[in-house]
């Protein structure tokens, strides 16, 4: 690869909760997780403005710390019939208005989950699938980049787990029907696998329309048996599905050598539980394997 990849670091390993989910509340207040962001190893994080705060003071905090920006994330939570539909564009145009004054013009867009939905609870199965619903979640998709795109910021597509847009038919599908011009692709090589897709084709087919990759690693040992045997969400990842990059089975140099060969964009780690019980020694041994993988 002779472009330079940006190895950034979405700092959700400090909040993983017991119950096999995510809990913002247990991280760190922000300059503490930022410090021990730049300690571990890593020079960027996901750009996320903490709640109460004004653009100028995370930039200030930043700068302070000595991190750089990666695009951060929108979550659409509606499946576009809902009736919510207007409250998500409005929203998505304020989170896009935010990312533009941080001076990015990218940012990953994926659909809500949550505890009591049937995808979580039949996780990576595509379960209920309905070409209606994709078609709908589509149409208010291309609502929500227009919005953006009035912005100055491009989302991506992010097929997740749990989600509408789980597997890769459903995410083909939405990237098929709306452009690169006003879509671009987040890839997530665990979420992908999970549900069992042919990672690097899927990366290879639309490569030229990625701007950032989450880079998740995961025992697909593990998420065989979870679809298997019909395991929830939780209770796949509290069997061990999740582990930091390098430790875990998926080939992440091979995924990542279908990108093009110029690719400049952000290689992002994601450990969603950490296999290591120290989230800062997570986090430690992430960017040391990510830094030795991908050198700059």
């Amino acid at each position: 690869m002779s472009g330079t990849p940006k190895i950034a670091l979405n700092p959700i390993q400090w909040m993983a909760s017991d119950d096999g989910w995510l809990d913002p509340s247990l991280a760190p207040e922000p300059k503490q997780r930022l410090s021990l962001i730049k300690q571990a190893g890593f020079d960027v994080v996901m750009a996320e403005v903490p709640a109460g705060w004004t653009v100028e003071q995370y930039q200030a905090l930043l700068d302070e710390t000595g991190l750089t920006l990666a695009p951060g994330y929108f979550v659409c939570r509606s499946d576009g019939r809902d009736g919510t539909e207007d409250d998500v564009v409005a929203g998505a145009a304020e989170t896009a208005r935010q990312h533009a004054r941080l001076g990015m013009t990218e940012i990953g867009l994926g659909m809500g989950m949550g505890k009591d939905k049937p995808r979580v609870a039949h996780p990576a199965q595509a379960y209920d699938a309905d070409d209606a619903r994709v078609e709908a979640v589509t149409a208010l998709i291309g609502r929500i980049a227009d919005a953006m795109a009035a912005e100055g910021v491009r989302p991506s597509l992010h097929p997740h787990v749990g989600t509408w847009i789980e597997t890769e038919e459903e995410g083909r599908a939405v990237l098929d029907a709306i452009p690169a011009s006003r879509l671009g692709f987040l890839p997530d090589t665990g979420h992908l696998a999970w549900a069992g897709a042919d990672v690097g084709r899927f990366v290879k087919d639309y490569a030229e329309r990625i701007p950032f990759v989450h880079v998740k690693d995961c025992r697909l040992s593990v998420a065989a048996e979870g679809r298997e045997k019909d395991w929830g969400y939780q209770q796949t990842v509290l069997a061990g599905l999740w582990v930091e990059p390098g430790r875990g089975e998926l080939d992440l140099p091979g995924i990542i050598a279908n990108l093009p060969g110029d690719f400049d964009g952000w290689l992002m780690v994601e450990v969603d539980r950490p296999d290591i019980a120290d989230p800062y020694e997570s986090a430690q041994v992430s960017a040391r394997w990510m830094h030795s993988a991908f050198p700059s």
